[in-house]
């Protein structure tokens, strides 16, 4: 199991979010030391189903918890809407946030912290718009919410103020997750405050927001991304939690679909319209890690070969979807964005309807989740099935290329030989990924597989393209996985890969092998995409030799990898079919300049 052998220290944990954070952990197989205020709050948790050994309990007093710990994950909150007085509302907040952080600061085996906060420290802003895409770089304004008599959004906001000031003092590696209104199940056998005032709303109408607009999201949602904020490496920063932004009338449909027969306020609102859309919305690009990275250079690719190009995003309201697509060359004449959602079947047709060609290049992409089937598994295989589904409505299309990555490629049931050259022959075995727990490989292995025998089945063309790690420039707005990670390893040495090697492929090398996968007639079955296969020591050194003052590299500039890779990827295939590989040393040097350019990185 994945947190086999690690302790992990939750604080509050009796309470609503923390509930479902120490089920999951235990789960699992995670050892959790957990902080109630008394130890008569233990009931709920000694239930969960699971040996006595890996739940330890300690009413708060935070040092003699953590030792050998490796995550704390501080999840106590005060919550209320009520105008506290001052002293029962921040000086708590604040500084019991600081009371976790000293102790947490005195333990060498600690990794890493994660703070729950709330949407509420990012939204209240008199500077801001009062229409726009909140993200993480969103602060609410301590004078703001002083003058507004926020004291609830003014606590969270000068608490995390402070644990961030603190981490930064003290070398502590802080994530922090900011949810919007919390739904979902209790485990706990008491109320907490948003499923009061949820029941509230629904039994006597009575609204928690005076607006009556709500940024939900569920407490499961929240839980899970405590544990993805300490499990994956590469997280980093604050991470905003809203699912949906919608009107309490619409919430009440909802209810009134479902219990036609509660009560008689779900009757009033079910005919009701609200007239919006809400001011703000919520942005989830970066809890989700979606990236339109190959995406936005394909559709800049077959604009500038004069192609009329359909683009789907997930949301036309989202400006960071959109704008750097409409922005491109041809885009105003050419270009038409469609929403669509690959979870809902038929959500494509009208994209599709009328196209030659379907690229499909919409995945989840997660090294790191807590629920496979969830998470990765069934969006990608569902997915691509609602996106064939549609395409084999339309008499227009005549070929699909869909993406789909070497992970696809690598594990078989035996490990290569060393010295082998992989080719598309080789395909990854899923018994072998899901023993291994390889939950990305397994998504796009089986994603693939359900797209092949569903255009045979269907007399559909397809050809797969299977890329490498991508690097490369960027063209929309937001960090991808790749380059994230890619910051992460010439910024500190994190590896992604625990053996250092990189089997890299530049994104403009993706992008045109899809286009020539769909031009020449004659293109067929999978196409693997890797120009360079290259240890971190490599990679560096070429860092070093372009930005000599960048401290990271200086460390590796002596260095040399011995020995060749256990492995490496045929090129052969995709050469034939027109593809002529970016050099390594211009795909490193163009990423970075992207990346600055972007103000990702600053050196």
């Amino acid at each position: 199991m994945t947190g086999e052998g690690k302790a992990v220290c939750v604080t509050g944990a009796s309470g609503y979010i923390a509930s479902w954070l120490v089920k999951h952990l235990l789960h699992r197989g995670y050892t959790v030391h957990a902080t109630v205020r008394s130890l008569g709050q233990l009931l709920l948790l000694s239930n969960f189903d699971f040996p006595s050994t890996v739940l330890h309990f300690k009413s708060t007093g935070y040092q003699r918890n953590y030792d050998t710990i490796s995550y704390v994950v501080n999840a106590i909150t005060i919550r209320s809407l009520l105008n506290f007085h001052l002293a029962q509302l921040l000086q708590p907040a604040v500084n019991g946030t600081l009371n976790v952080l000293k102790s947490a600061a005195k333990v060498s085996s600690l990794k890493r912290v994660v703070l729950t906060y709330s949407i509420a420290a990012v939204f209240y802003d008199n500077s801001k718009s009062d229409s726009s895409v909140v993200d993480e770089t969103w602060f609410s304004d301590p004078e703001t919410c002083e003058q507004k008599e926020l004291w609830y959004a003014l606590s969270k906001t000068l608490a995390e103020k402070a644990a961030v000031k603190f981490c930064e003092e003290n070398g502590l590696d802080l994530v922090v997750i900011n949810p919007g209104f919390v739904l979902g199940p209790l485990l706990q056998p008491t109320l907490n405050l948003t499923s009061e005032e949820f029941i509230a709303l629904i039994e006597t109408g009575k609204e928690v927001f005076p607006g009556g607009i709500y940024g939900i999201v569920d407490v499961r949602d929240v839980a899970i991304a405590h544990i993805l904020a300490f499990e994956n490496l590469e997280a980093s920063g604050r991470y905003l939690m809203v699912s949906a932004i919608c009107h309490s009338s619409e919430i009440m449909k909802i209810v009134q679909k479902h219990y036609p027969d509660f009560a008689n306020h779900a009757e009033w609102y079910k005919d009701m319209k609200y007239v919006g859309p809400p001011r703000i919305s919520v942005s989830k690009s970066k809890a989700e890690r979606a990236s339109g990275y190959i995406a936005s250079w394909i559709v800049k690719l077959l604009l500038q070969r004069g192609y009329n190009v359909h683009a789907t995003v997930r949301s036309l309201d989202d400006p960071k979807k959109t704008e750097h697509l409409r922005a491109l060359d041809g885009a105003k004449e050419r270009l038409s964005l469609f929403e669509a959602n690959l979870t809902e079947e038929g959500s494509f047709d009208s994209a599709i309807n009328g196209c030659e060609c379907v690229f499909h290049t919409a995945s989840p992409v997660l090294l790191s989740v807590s629920d496979p089937q969830a998470q990765l598994l069934e969006p990608a295989v569902k997915g691509t099935l609602n996106i064939l589904k549609s395409a084999s409505k339309a008499s227009s299309v005549t070929r699909v290329v869909m993406t789909s990555s070497m992970f696809a490629v690598y594990y078989g049931v035996k490990p290569p030989d060393f010295g082998v050259v992989m080719d598309e022959t080789w395909f990854s075995d899923p018994e072998t990924c899901e023993q291994k727990e390889l939950w990305y490989a397994l998504s796009k292995t089986l994603a693939e597989d359900a797209g092949v025998k569903f255009c045979k089945e269907n007399d559909m063309d397809l050809v797969v393209i299977n890329p490498g790690y991508v690097i490369g420039p960027i063209l929309q707005p937001t960090l991808n996985y790749t380059s994230e990670a890619f910051i992460n390893l010439i910024e500190t040495g994190k590896e992604v890969f625990p053996d250092g090697i990189y089997r890299l492929v530049d994104v403009r090398d993706v992008a045109i092998a899809h286009i020539l996968a769909f031009e020449n007639p004659k293109a067929n079955g999978r196409y693997c995409l890797v120009s360079a296969v290259s240890h971190s020591s490599e990679i560096m050194k070429i860092v070093h030799k372009h930005y000599p003052n960048l401290e990271h590299a200086e460390r590796y500039k002596d260095i040399k990898y011995i020995g060749p890779p256990p492995f490496s990827v045929s090129k052969t295939k995709a050469e034939n079919l027109g593809v002529n590989f970016t050099p390594l040393e211009i795909s490193i040097k163009d990423t970075i300049e992207s990346l600055k350019e972007n103000n990702f990185m600053s050196f």
